[in-house]
């Protein structure tokens, strides 16, 4: 799992902001993002707070991008018949330490050939050509244990995944209880168990596969379950759309990710980050208005988030610079009477109503043409500048 902050939705529907505590487009200047047939059955099993409809395995896949029930179908008829070939590995095997360890080696000498991936959060990728990442591969983990009747759990760490086996412990001679003990398994590690003896060899090697920038520290962990393992694909998807300045669809995924875990503060920073990237890259093509109008969506999510209020301001002085070359001084003022009134706070919004009211009057002078005097717009609630 990746994590993206980035110094910027047009949202999905008014059930979604209402779930996620995001606002509505107002205006219609950028059309919502539709969600498919399956994603729309998906969230509503999903507002109870739990998968009733969906499998863990088809909430997956449908977050990482299935569209249609027939391929569904068949990614999930493809994961079965994987299961029926584990079982049989696997029928020898008593004891759940043991199980855990053959589906490991299945997942990784069966599944996951193609080599680690950061951006193979997809699941069909992984069951078409074997590339993975950690979501993915804890995803598979996970689906082939519970499968096997294995208690699993899913690992959420700064820009990591791994899968948690509740394991019970054998009973002590008189107890009576039913004590169990976690078994943490590193999913993109094809050696995992081959170094279990040596926690500082299997960091190692976790390291190697994943790249050393990724968190791997355990007492960050939380666990999270089926419904929030579906929202971190979003998430990942969410950043690679960030990524490649696909603004509405990164909007849309980490909507859709705080849609299904209204907790996760990764998806909700990077939403913030797209919609401030996503109003600079609006205003440096000099669509000024729908920049703007971004930014108060933004606001309305996080008045704190302090690059709204920035952009802001930079957004409304590139707009009235513009404005001000064409010689539209009246339209700039206007701009700025009414920005000043939203944002009170920011002394630049009312210094420029002053700045452009002196340019108009300049420009007036200087033009060669004579011909009726223009009468400007008064000002008088702007304070004097001592």
């Amino acid at each position: 799992m990746r994590r993206f902050f980035a110094i910027v939705i047009w949202l999905l529907t008014a059930q979604l902001a209402a779930a996620t505590g995001i606002p509505t487009a107002g205006g219609g200047s950028f059309v919502a993002a539709a969600q498919n047939v399956l994603e729309q059955r998906l969230f509503a099993d999903a507002d109870d707070g739990r998968l009733d409809e969906f499998s863990p395995l088809q909430a997956a896949l449908v977050a990482g991008g299935v569209e249609d029930a027939d391929s569904l179908r068949h990614y999930e008829q493809k994961a079965a018949m994987l299961v029926n070939e584990l079982r049989h590995s696997a029928s020898s095997i008593d004891s759940p330490r043991g199980q855990v360890e053959v589906i490991f080696e299945f997942l990784h000498h069966r599944v996951l050939r193609g080599g680690y991936d950061l951006t193979s959060t997809d699941l069909r990728r992984a069951l078409d050509a074997g590339r993975f990442n950690c979501v993915s591969a804890t995803v598979l983990f996970n689906y082939f244990a519970g499968e096997l009747g294995l208690d699993c759990r899913g690992l959420e760490m700064p820009g990591h995944a791994m899968s948690r086996v509740v394991l019970p412990k054998r009973p002590r001679e008189g107890s009576t209880g039913t004590d169990s003990v976690c078994l943490d398994v590193e999913t993109t590690c094809p050696r995992w168990f081959h170094l279990a003896g040596n926690p500082k060899r299997q960091a190692a090697a976790a390291k190697q596969t994943i790249g050393g920038a990724t968190s791997t520290d355990r007492s960050k962990a939380r666990e999270v379950s089926p419904l929030q393992v579906a929202a971190m694909i979003y998430y990942n998807r969410g950043v690679d759309f960030l990524a490649e300045k696909r603004f509405s669809e990164a909007a849309s995924a980490n909507a859709k990710a705080l849609r299904l875990d209204p907790g996760n503060a990764t998806a909700r920073g990077n939403l913030l980050a797209t919609i401030n990237n996503w109003s600079i890259a609006l205003g440096d093509t000099e669509h000024f208005a729908n920049a703007v109008d971004l930014l108060r969506q933004g606001l309305a999510i996080d008045a704190n988030f302090k690059a709204f209020g920035q952009n802001y301001v930079h957004v409304h002085h590139k707009w009235v610079e513009h404005l001000c070359h064409e010689g539209r001084f009246g339209e700039a003022l206007e701009i700025l009477s009414r920005a000043a009134a939203e944002m009170p706070d920011r002394d630049y919004l009312r210094r420029a109503q002053t700045e452009v009211h002196e340019r108009w009057e300049k420009a007036i002078a200087a033009s060669p043409r004579p011909g009726p005097m223009l009468q400007m717009p008064c000002i008088g609630h702007v304070s004097p500048i001592d």
